[in-house]
């Protein structure tokens, strides 16, 4: 009675644990889809924002072309929710939840510090002097490809694809370090001959490189990698 007791207690362990691995095939692809959907919105955003910054500044209404990140969670909901229909949509399970858990807080905290940095650098633009400003105002970019980075890094261990958080480690630091040291900004007055009076218009444009750059490495490729998978 024990032994069959066992076998029992056995048997059930060795289902769940089927159970949870085909959950997180099934998941893995369907995040292959949002991945690479997330991925393309956004790098088609960032080129949007770029030449948008760049036909205002003509006009003086720098940096005017950034609230348009604003509506992005919103086109890349509506592109995920066509692409479900198209599709079977995976049943809920403990991983997809804590896939869209994930996601979910990170699309709170990038949209919540967006709007907290677009109005503390606004009131700081207008109270204090240009040299001061230059020091406490709030970067943007490096902060949001950071928690981007966390975000991909989070759902590769929650899928136990390691190359997923490899890509996330890799893009969110790289990118994060890039933006913060205003790397481009510096190659830019080196070798491009562009004056530091010139940065004030591309200070606007190339936080859009750093994310259309971070969308491909940390996002697009990945997710077709996924999609590609035969799970």
């Amino acid at each position: 009675m024990e032994e069959n007791s066992n076998l029992t207690a056995e048997r059930s362990l060795e289902i769940i644990t089927q159970q949870i691995a085909q959950s997180r095939r099934t998941v893995s692809k369907e995040m292959g889809d949002s991945l690479f959907i997330g991925g393309i919105c956004t790098m088609s955003m960032a080129t949007l924002v770029g030449i948008v910054n760049i036909l205002a500044a003509s006009n003086g209404l720098m940096g005017i072309g950034h609230l348009l990140w604003f509506i992005l969670p919103i086109i890349i909901w509506l592109f995920s929710r066509k692409n479900n229909k198209e599709h079977a949509k995976a049943p809920v399970s403990l991983v997809g939840t804590m896939v869209a858990k994930t996601w979910s807080t990170f699309a709170i905290f990038v949209l919540g510090f967006f709007a907290s940095a677009i109005i503390f650098n606004f009131i700081a633009g207008r109270i204090l002097p240009p040299s001061e400003y230059a020091v406490v105002n709030l970067k943007v970019a490096p902060i949001i490809v950071l928690l981007m980075g966390m975000a991909i890094t989070i759902t590769g261990h929650i899928l136990k694809q390691r190359w997923l958080v490899v890509f996330g480690i890799i893009g969110g630091l790289g990118c994060f370090g890039w933006e913060t040291l205003e790397i481009s900004q510096r190659l830019l007055i080196v070798f491009g001959g562009v004056t530091p009076a010139g940065m004030a218009l591309v200070s606007f444009v190339i936080p859009c490189f750093t994310i259309f750059l971070f969308a491909l490495i940390g996002l697009t490729i990945p997710g077709l990698i996924v999609k590609k998978q035969r799970l």
